[in-house]
Parts: structure tokens; C-alpha cells; sequence
């Protein structure tokens, strides 16, 4: 038993077990067998926390499994007890301070609820005699100086929350406050001294287990033999490039990691690559070529946009020359981002050859005139792969290098009786409730809580030019871009004012557009490019820029 704790509670063996069974029922678990066992290390150490602390802060980057380590406790708790836990979520930053507390009107009296208030109320009443629940707020955003103190009395041993009204509200027994948090940077240590802390750290879990309960959906679907190529392709590509590009090591000496365009975690690049492969494999039954097996060039395509997608112009040919000693077959003479990757032929051609001749428009601006050239072209190809895929897309470069253009075009080209966009532009005095107010403005109630776009039977593509362009506050945070967190990563919303309500948003997708940090824009939270499949848009070459002009004057002449 935990040193301290009733014999009531769970012990290190049946906790060990449900956590096991857990991770195993929902196929976490992989073949690293001391990584996988520091996860279940870790699920422990934030239950034993939790015991002596009714409040904890789950810190550590992106990927690092934070959610994991949080959803699989709760799991096993109620495997343990029978009795569910029931998280509510919050991300106070996409709020304002009243909007979270509740604000008193100073000449009426009037007292209106916040969303933390509301649902602090909500969870702090007692279970009917005989039930068996536990009840857990999550606050999965940024820690900053002025929300946070708020809560001080709550997380100390008063366990009392005091509204500006004079309510006070108990923390129950059966209740707990959980943060899960990037860094603690902005927290001051009024706060942190009364928190337990458990940190989660990337290099615990990594990208490899994502991979393998990938590769083993690919083998229930495909079959035993397409599993085992993607795992010794996995063995011969894929760690070697992550160290090139992440750690500089070129496998005989140790050289300058390659730069990005924006910062990016290995993880990301891994499941990017597994969404790449998925958006172009065909149905098993419909497999286009007897050597399909084969699957080498097609997963070298994947890679180069996938861990090589955000590389900086002059890093590409870098990657490129590195990817192509990894092969030691025949590949293009030119650079591998210059070919498209044919599955139904099983082989490369340039992306030139697919680039649709330029069609004069009629009675068009000057302005509004596009010239399909190779960049647009194969930035609009991966767009739409990402769309049919049902899956966030961003796209990242600097200004004049199309992406907007690139971005509407390729919207134009979509089915227009199943899809439907929505362009929502970021700028400096943009706050969360302008960007929810155009989300709102544009979608319907569909049944019981579950919101969707007007039209019925469209789904609805929200655009988001500049998101990097938004104020950031004292405290480095967003405000907008932490209600895009939210939204993306959950499809969820909650109601600005009125019941608060938390509203489940459905057919609806995502695709941001944002400048590199210094050229404009700010920098963004990593946990929201994360959610993303990112692509570094290039400027224009010589002979793009020479195609565009000489189609214009063609043309007209």
C-alpha cells in the first residue's frame, strides 16, 4: 500500500494491473517494454500525488502523453471502484476573467456566472447516498499570475473558492483540481507550493508507440504482410531521419540539426507521416498495382512531406541528399520535393507534368488572376489530402509566397455540393469572443447539444488566414488561438454567456495559414501546431515567377 493512505484505497499491484489493462484495451501498449512500464510509472506517481494533494499540475511539452497519463488514470480508477470519473474541461485562457469567475453588476446587484464558477458548483455536490463517483476540472491551458490566484484559497487547505458575490464554495472529498500545463514559466510560487507536481517527459514515450498502433490497424486492414513492410520501413527511414533533422546525427558524425520554418516536435512528424500514407493508400480491395506491396518509394514520397515538410528552403536539399543515401536504390535525378509519387503506377513523375495549362479568366482583375505553377499545384494536392482525410492542415511561409491564394483556390476545386468554407481572418486586436462569434454565426443547432454547419448535409471548412497575427498578453498567451486549442482539439464550445452550455460542434474542419516568427507574425504555441499537419510554403522560384508572367502576357498578346 502507499505509505499514508487507507487500506481502502488501491494498491501498487491492482492499480499496476487496471493501468496495464487499460493502455492494452485501448492498443498504447508497445514493444519497448521499460518505456512502457516508466508510462505506467507515471500513471502511479500522479495517483499517489493526487492521494496527498487535491491539486496537481501534469507539466511537460507537447506529445509528452500528458492527456495519456490523465485519461488512463481515470480509466483504471473506475475499473478499480466501479464508479466512473467525470472530467470537466476548461481552458481558462480563452476567456476573459469575468467571463471565467462570474462578474457583479456594481449598480444592480445582478450576479452572473462564470464558466468556472458555474461548473465548480456543479461538481462540489454531494453524491446520492450509495454512489460511488469521482469528479475532476481540468485546466488544460497556459498557468499565468492573474487567473490563477484566484484560486489560491481553493488549492490551499481552506479548499474554499470565494466569488465576488460572497459564495463559497467547497471542494468536496470526491472533487479535484487537475492543470495540465506546457511550463510553469508565469506560475508564482504562492501557486506552485500548493500544488503537487508531476512532470511528463517527451523522451518517456516518444513517437514509436504512436507508429506501432498504427502499423497494427494497417495489418487488421491490409493484412500481414503490408504491417511488416511498414515496420522494416519504419527501422530503415524513420529514426534515421528524426535524429538528421532533430539532433544533427548523420549516422557517422554529429552536424548542425536542420532548421524549420516553424518549431515542430517528432512526434508530429511521425503522425503527420502516418496521415500522408493513409490519405493516399487505396481500399484493400481495390489495390491499383500487383507490386504495391513494394511500398519503398511511395513511403520515401511520405517522408519528404512529412518530417521534411516544414525544413527551410535550403535545409530541403540537405534532407534530400540524406534521404537518398538511406535508399541506396534508384530515385529521381532531381530533388525529391520536385516529383509527385504515382500509386497507381507505382512510381515517381514530376509534379511539371501535372500542373494544368493556364486558362485565361474572362472579365477578371489583375489581381485576382492565378497562374497554376508546380508550388501551387502540390500545396493545393496535399490540402486536399488532408481535407479528405478529415484532418487540420497548416500552412506556413512568408508573405508573397501565395499561401492564401493557394489555400481558396484549392477550396474552389472541392466538391462545392459537399463542401462548404469559411474564411475567418486573425489580426492584431482579434480577441477569443470575435472568432467564436464567426464560428456561432455560421453553424446550427442539429440535435441535443450537437451544432453543425447551416447547410445540412455540407461540411464546413474554417480557414483561418494569420494565426499567428492575434496580441499576445503579458503572460505569452493567445486568446484566440487558445480557444482555436480548445476547438480543434476537442470539436467542442462553450456557450459565451446564457447556460454556458457545452456544445459539441460536428462536420467541420480546419485549415490555418501563418507567417514564420520575426516576419510579422508572433510565435505560436506549439500545442496548437501540433494539432495540425504543417507545410513550409517556399517563395516562388526563378522559373515560377518567369512561368506566371510569360502565361499573362501569352495570353493577352
Amino acid at each position: 500500500m502507499f505509505p499514508g493512505i487507507k487500506a481502502d484505497r488501491v494498491g501498487y499491484e491492482t492499480l499496476n494491473g487496471h493501468i496495464v489493462d487499460v493502455l492494452e484495451k485501448a492498443d498504447n501498449r508497445h514493444s519497448d517494454e521499460e518505456n512502457f512500464f516508466k508510462q505506467v510509472d507515471k500513471i502511479v506517481q500522479l495517483f499517489e500525488t493526487m492521494q496527498t494533494r487535491h491539486t496537481t499540475m501534469v507539466v511537460g511539452p507537447t506529445g509528452a502523453g500528458k492527456s495519456v497519463v490523465i485519461n488512463s488514470l481515470a480509466k483504471a480508477l473506475k475499473l478499480e471502484t466501479g464508479g466512473p470519473t467525470v472530467i470537466h474541461t476548461i481552458n481558462p485562457k480563452m476567456i476573459t476573467n469575468h467571463e471565467l469567475y462570474g462578474v457583479l453588476d456594481p449598480e444592480s446587484r445582478d450576479w452572473t456566472d462564470g464558466l468556472l464558477s458555474k461548473t465548480f458548483k456543479e461538481m462540489n455536490t454531494d453524491l446520492p447516498p450509495g454512489k460511488v463517483e469521482r469528479r475532476w476540472i481540468l485546466y488544460d491551458g497556459d498557468v499565468d499570475a492573474v487567473w490563477v490566484e484566484n484560486m489560491n484559497s481553493v488549492m490551499d487547505d481552506n479548499k474554499i473558492l470565494t466569488l465576488a458575490n460572497g459564495d463559497r464554495i467547497r471542494l468536496l472529498k470526491h472533487c479535484a483540481m487537475l492543470f495540465e500545463v506546457f511550463d510553469l514559466q508565469y506560475a508564482s510560487p504562492a501557486t506552485i507550493s500548493r500544488c503537487g507536481m508531476v512532470f511528463v517527459d517527451a523522451k518517456n514515450l516518444g513517437y514509436a508507440p504512436f507508429y506501432e498502433r498504427w502499423v497494427k490497424q494497417k495489418t487488421l486492414k491490409y493484412g500481414e504482410q503490408i504491417g511488416e513492410n511498414l515496420r522494416e520501413l519504419y527501422s530503415k527511414y524513420v529514426y534515421q531521419c528524426i535524429e538528421r533533422v532533430f539532433e544533427g546525427n548523420t549516422g557517422e558524425e554529429l552536424v548542425e540539426p536542420l532548421k524549420m520554418i516553424t518549431p515542430r516536435t517528432n512526434l508530429n512528424c511521425v503522425k503527420q507521416l502516418c496521415d500522408l500514407i493513409d490519405s493516399m493508400m487505396p481500399e484493400p480491395d481495390q489495390n491499383p498495382n500487383d507490386e504495391f506491396d513494394k511500398m519503398d518509394k511511395f513511403f520515401i514520397f511520405c517522408l519528404m512531406w512529412s518530417i521534411g515538410s516544414c525544413l527551410l528552403d535550403e535545409e530541403r536539399e540537405k534532407f534530400n541528399n540524406f534521404v537518398v543515401g538511406l535508399a541506396q536504390q534508384v530515385l529521381p535525378q532531381n530533388s525529391l520535393y520536385d516529383n509527385y509519387f504515382d500509386i497507381k503506377k507505382m512510381a515517381f513523375q514530376k509534379w511539371d507534368d501535372l500542373v494544368p495549362s493556364y486558362v485565361p479568366p474572362a472579365n477578371k482583375k489583375f489581381s485576382q488572376i492565378l497562374v497554376p505553377t508546380v508550388d501551387t499545384f502540390k500545396y493545393a494536392w496535399m490540402l486536399k489530402q488532408f481535407i479528405n482525410l478529415k484532418k487540420p492542415a497548416l500552412f506556413c511561409g512568408e508573405s508573397g509566397t501565395a499561401k492564401t491564394v493557394t489555400v481558396i483556390s484549392a477550396f474552389k476545386d472541392l466538391d462545392q455540393d459537399k463542401y462548404m468554407s469559411l474564411n475567418v481572418n486573425f489580426s492584431s486586436r482579434t480577441s477569443s469572443m470575435d472568432f467564436q462569434n464567426i464560428i456561432e454565426e455560421n453553424i446550427d443547432k442539429r440535435t441535443f447539444k450537437q451544432y453543425g454547419p447551416k447547410v445540412s448535409g455540407k461540411k464546413m471548412i474554417i480557414f483561418i488566414d494569420d494565426m499567428n497575427m492575434p496580441k499576445i498578453d503579458t503572460y505569452g498567451t493567445q486568446q484566440p488561438l487558445a480557444l482555436a486549442l480548445f476547438l480543434i482539439g476537442r470539436l467542442q464550445l462553450y456557450q459565451r454567456g446564457g447556460d454556458l452550455e457545452l456544445r459539441e460542434i460536428v462536420d467541420t474542419q480546419f485549415v490555418g495559414c501563418i507567417s514564420p516568427t520575426g516576419s510579422g507574425g508572433n510565435r505560436v504555441d506549439p500545442r496548437v501546431i501540433s494539432l495540425f499537419g504543417a507545410f513550409n510554403i517556399t517563395a516562388p522560384s526563378q522559373e515560377s515567377t518567369t512561368k506566371i508572367y510569360n502565361s499573362i502576357l501569352l495570353a493577352h498578346t
